[in-house]
């Protein structure tokens, strides 16, 4: 294998595929990229098992057809140090040279054969649809999954198809994250699935700035194809709980809140809160909040917010880190949040945002200051 390439589009090559390949495993090849360059094309392939990305580079001078697997660590390293200009790549005997002016760089390949096979399409016909739309879906949720490996079907998003469009949701039983979107796609594949967090996470991280993603929905597995970029995710077994049985139905007290200011004044009183429960207390009331944390060592910090609220008294704690959680990703100006007592969970929406957005927190038992 021999090929000409610029350094440019070597080194973006090899950063697309470069977050799959694992840090640690027992089959040392999946440490390697697959390089395959053929006509005037190179293909860059990388798997941890669960997740594979396949990209392609056009228009390359193509030497000698050929493919190796390459350790990726320092290749990817050395070529992102390289200035601007053409890169030589060669494989014979067992060992890869990059060559770029008078900088080189040598290292043992390992079999390209010992690769594992990638998996094809999950399905014949794609879906085309925005990718902005999938990604803000991806990133309104993730954040809520479970890392609980004895409950694996909370580890993932729960993907609920309909001819209209698609909801995602995810919750790890302290909160939960849902949103609905209006998508333009054609979808007959009505059904539920729950996806992996990880491979929904890289594909957010290779469509954030592309326009287009055509989504392939299999039995077992996801496929996104982004441009030259293909990205293959697994579908985890269920089942995902009944999330819509713990949804509320009569949180009637609505407080109104800059998104900001509230997000500012849980970090500044955070910082006294007790670090095993990490709880701070909010005090609503007409036109106002409280927020307060106590610590162990008898620090306390105190903070008070304008809120739009006209109901009677009340008190909720919360996790504090949950709500940074929920208030980070719900991307509005102002934020609402709808109550019922200090028992009951509460429920988090942008107002006035794009999509339909709702988070639940569940409370924390109150102790007393």
């Amino acid at each position: 294998m021999k090929f000409t390439i610029q350094q440019a589009e070597l080194s973006k090559a090899l950063q697309v595929v470069q977050n799959v390949v694992p840090g640690k495993t027992t089959m040392p090849v999946l440490t390697c990229i697959l390089m395959e360059a053929e006509g005037e094309t190179l293909t860059l392939s990388a798997t941890n098992l669960d997740i594979s990305v396949v990209t392609r580079v056009h228009g390359l001078k193509v030497a000698q057809a050929g493919k190796a697997a390459v350790p990726a660590a320092k290749l990817i390293s050395f070529v992102r140090s390289l200035a601007p200009g053409e890169v030589t790549m060669s494989e014979k005997g067992g060992k890869v040279q990059v060559a770029a002016g008078k900088a080189s760089f040598s290292e043992s390949s390992m079999n390209a054969e010992e690769f594992p096979a990638l998996p094809a399409l999950a399905s014949a016909k794609g879906l085309d649809v925005l990718s902005k739309d999938l990604v803000r879906m991806v990133k309104a949720t993730s954040y809520a999954v479970s890392r609980d490996e004895t409950r694996p079907a909370l580890m993932g998003i729960l993907w609920e198809v309909k001819p209209t469009g698609l909801s995602m949701v995810a919750t790890d039983a302290h909160r939960l994250a849902k949103i609905d979107a209006k998508l333009d796609w054609a979808v007959t594949d009505l059904r539920s699935l729950i996806a992996d967090t990880q491979g929904l996470l890289q594909y957010a991280r290779l469509a954030e700035d592309e326009d287009t993603t055509t989504v392939h929905l299999g039995q077992n597995q996801l496929s996104f194809v982004i441009g030259d970029t293909t990205l293959h995710t697994r579908i985890l077994e269920g089942p995902f709980p009944d999330y819509t049985a713990v949804i509320p139905k009569g949180n009637d007290l609505q407080i109104t809140i800059d998104r900001e200011a509230f997000m500012s004044a849980v970090r500044r009183v955070s910082i006294t809160a007790d670090r095993i429960t990490s709880q701070i207390r909010l005090g609503i009331e007409s036109g106002r909040m409280e927020l307060t944390a106590t610590g162990t060592d008898g620090s306390r910090a105190e903070d008070e917010l304008a809120v739009g609220y006209d109901g009677g008294a009340m008190e909720i704690g919360f996790n504090y880190g949950y709500l940074l959680d929920v208030l980070k990703n719900l991307g509005t100006d102002e934020v609402r949040m709808h109550c019922k007592d200090a028992q009951s969970a509460a429920l988090l929406t942008p107002v006035d945002g794009e999509d339909d957005v709702l988070c639940l927190l569940m409370p924390l038992r109150l102790t007393s200051d």
